[in-house]
């Protein structure tokens, strides 16, 4: 490379021939002194042959070991491939030094990401000699740094959600409403409007599920444990994931006893936890192939916990999701369940999703086995405590009416649709209502009628309204205040944020008539 005006660089640069006479020692003669420097040292001359490199040179460039140690002649820019490598070198040669990161990929095909510091060294005369090159390997540190701005993302989505969620729920609740509510004033429906009725229900019954997986995704949590029969949860996702999935993928289920066992876990968790499990499988089989889903009781002894740490002995449900894809490197199963890791290309995976699944399922007690084998498939196999109490028999047909005996509902929302759809449906059952648009007009007819109202049901979340101020005047005016919050946000999240007197009840929107009437029912009881 031809030096123009090297009198400008000396200009910059002190020349103390002294300690360059000490760094050639050094380099030449004492070199064990610079092989333990964690950096990687690299002294090469301005037409790039390389005089001299450290050990951790060779290991962080990934060097190959019989040129590193007979120091053979190589150009500098075949032991890493840097795009920004002649541009690195200009800018020492113009300024004397230069600083920067540098993403290298390394003889051994590794991708890594250097903090770069360049220092130009020249003869006694100023004439540009050599660089010497200091790097250090910040591509873990580069990692972590990614993996908590993903996780700051996360923390703002989930505050996010929060509101959007509640928006959502505003919108579902007269959808919910409606399609219980219809069928009862239009007796007379033929069986196609039913039909229609019936997908418009179990439609907005899934949205209201969709967004508490949402949540689940973004806050996390530990949700509502019932007693579940999970056959019932398996038949959905398979048929789901026949209805999404490619038609290249043969998907079946596999229940192993006609008596399975019952669970106690949260029914949306345990669907995101198959969901995810199934979407791995499916990525997995770019070119087709089988998903199988197997469920089946399992009797663990007590010999079982010796070879994995989670578990306990004792009575088990496993479900299997196993597929026939490309599997899993062995030098990656120890990885896949790492928070933000994935092998999927840019944009295609988040990294998150066996993290959950791994958290959801500890949340539960249980815990996941993994094998895999390259080319031939991978099987993910999680393992729940059964429940020791008997599946609860459906008997919603034989339960006596919900009905009121006239009763004064004071309903408080910023929403007409909401307004309007919760007053036709309590009058439906022989309640009577009243609205309010917001919180200071509710105070005001609480005030006129509190004689007559029975009970209030008041949104959490109104433009221009403090819940606990509205709640605390209520309580003025009737200590034996009846209120029932209404929310698209959870009953732990009101109650931490809550520091006032407390509600009677809480609802969660979006909420079926029979919560509603439930809930009336609860507080009339109190």
């Amino acid at each position: 490379m031809e030096i123009n005006s090297p009198s400008a660089v000396v200009n910059k640069i002190r020349v103390v021939p002294q300690e360059i006479a000490e760094l050639h020692y050094l380099c030449c003669e004492q070199s064990i002194l610079l092989d333990l420097i964690t950096d990687a040292l690299v002294l090469f001359s301005i037409d790039g042959q390389v005089k001299y490199w450290n050990r951790s040179a060779k290991k962080i460039y990934g060097c190959l070991e019989t040129a590193a140690m007979s120091q053979q002649a190589v150009d500098f820019g075949d032991i890493v491939e840097d795009p920004h490598y002649q541009e690195s070198i200009d800018l020492t040669l113009d300024r004397g030094e230069w600083t920067g990161e540098r993403q290298l990929l390394t003889k051994t095909g590794k991708q890594i990401t250097v903090a770069s510091r360049w220092y130009l060294i020249v003869a006694t005369n100023g004439a540009p000699q050599s660089i010497l090159t200091i790097d250090t390997d910040i591509t873990k540190y580069k990692l972590l740094e990614r993996q908590f701005l993903r996780a700051q993302r996360l923390e703002n989505l989930g505050t996010l959600a929060s509101g959007i969620a509640h928006d959502l729920n505003n919108i579902l609740t007269p959808i919910v409403a409606i399609t219980e509510l219809l069928p009862l004033r239009l007796k007379n429906l033929d069986e196609r409007t039913q039909k229609l009725l019936g997908t418009l229900a179990e439609n907005s019954k899934r949205g209201r599920e969709l967004v508490a997986q949402i949540l689940t995704f973004a806050r996390g949590g530990d949700g509502e444990h019932t007693i579940l029969q999970p056959r019932h949860l398996l038949a959905e996702v398979v048929q789901i994931a026949r209805q999404t999935f490619p038609r290249s993928i043969e998907i079946s289920l596999q229940i192993e006893n006609s008596n399975l066992w019952t669970l106690s876990a949260d029914s949306t968790q345990l669907h995101q936890v198959l969901i995810n499990l199934c979407v791995n499988a499916r990525d997995g089989m770019p070119e087709g192939g089988e998903l199988t889903i197997k469920a089946e009781n399992i009797i663990l002894t007590d010999k079982y916990p010796k070879l994995h740490p989670d578990a306990h002995g004792g009575a088990y449900v496993a479900i299997t999701i196993a597929d026939t894809g490309i599997g899993i490197p062995p030098e990656l199963l120890g990885r896949i369940f790492e928070p933000f890791f994935t092998t999927k290309p840019v944009g295609k995976g988040t990294g998150l999703g066996l993290s959950t699944v791994q958290t959801i399922v500890h949340n539960h007690q249980g815990f996941v086995d993994i094998s895999s084998q390259v080319n031939q498939g991978t099987q993910f196999r999680f393992y729940l405590p059964a429940n020791n109490q008997i599946e609860p028999v459906q008997v919603e047909s034989i339960l006596p009416a919900l009905t009121g005996k006239g009763e004064l509902i004071l309903i408080v929302d910023d929403e007409p649709s909401i307004r309007e759809i919760l007053s036709t449906t309590i009058e439906s059952y022989d309640y009577q209502s009243m609205t309010a648009i917001n919180s200071q007009q509710a105070i005001e007819l609480y005030r006129q009628h509190h004689d007559q109202i029975h009970t209030i049901l008041l949104d959490y979340m109104m433009p221009g309204g403090n819940p606990d101020q509205t709640i605390a005047q209520f309580h003025s005016i009737d200590p034996h205040v009846r209120v029932i919050l209404m929310s698209g946000l959870s009953a732990a999240e009101i109650a931490a944020e809550s520091h006032g007197e407390p509600a009677t009840s809480f609802l969660a929107k979006p909420f079926s008539t029979q919560d509603l009437l439930h809930a009336l029912e609860a507080v009339d009881s109190e």
